[in-house]
């Protein structure tokens, strides 16, 4: 998946190293990082550095495709984040993630840039369920998967350490048919 996938005016870019230079002060608001368990970056060069590695796609020892996108929004003429799904080829499954700007939140675009890319997966893929895993602190984000349909189907204790403390994440799910 090489192409742009595009809506009214979100369109979905796929990741390429020079998108650091676009969205470096797009992700280096510290709120972005309240809930994942990464640090905003420290230079235009080492977010190059992370966006060609992502570029690249999964390592071939893994049975993944990794998709990576920037997102820019035609209307206002500006990218506003990222967004990534992770392929699990064997069982038809993807989990997908994504990261706003904070000045983004709560308008949309996150919504808008999920169904871009879950449709689209079922379409190519033709993936049967989809999974996102999320710190059990972010209400926003649960919020926004049960909206889409995502419903709780488990509890990850002690999924990460940041920040000093421990980060549990719940697991929600949906199946495709929920998007058709």
């Amino acid at each position: 998946m090489s192409e742009k996938i595009t809506s009214k005016s979100l369109m979905l870019e796929p990741l390429k190293k020079d998108h650091a230079s676009r969205l470096f002060e797009v992700l280096k608001d510290p709120k972005i990082y309240n809930y994942i368990p990464e640090n905003p970056p420290t230079s235009e060069e080492t977010l190059a550095n992370k966006f060609d590695v992502l570029s690249k796609g999964a390592p071939s020892h893994l049975d993944e495709i990794w998709l990576n996108y920037a997102l820019y929004d035609s209307e206002i003429s500006q990218y506003i984040g990222t967004l990534q799904a992770t392929i699990f080829m064997n069982d038809k499954k993807a989990s997908v993630a994504y990261i706003l700007n904070s000045n983004y939140w709560g308008k949309g675009y996150a919504t808008q840039a999920l169904l871009l890319i879950i449709n689209r997966l079922i379409e190519e893929y033709e993936i049967i369920e989809f999974e996102a895993y999320i710190d059990t602190r972010n209400i926003k984000s649960i919020e926004l998967v049960k909206r889409l349909g995502f419903e709780y189907t488990g509890f990850e204790e002690n999924a990460d350490f940041f920040r000093g403390e421990p980060s549990h994440e719940y697991i929600y799910t949906a199946e495709a048919k929920k998007f058709r």
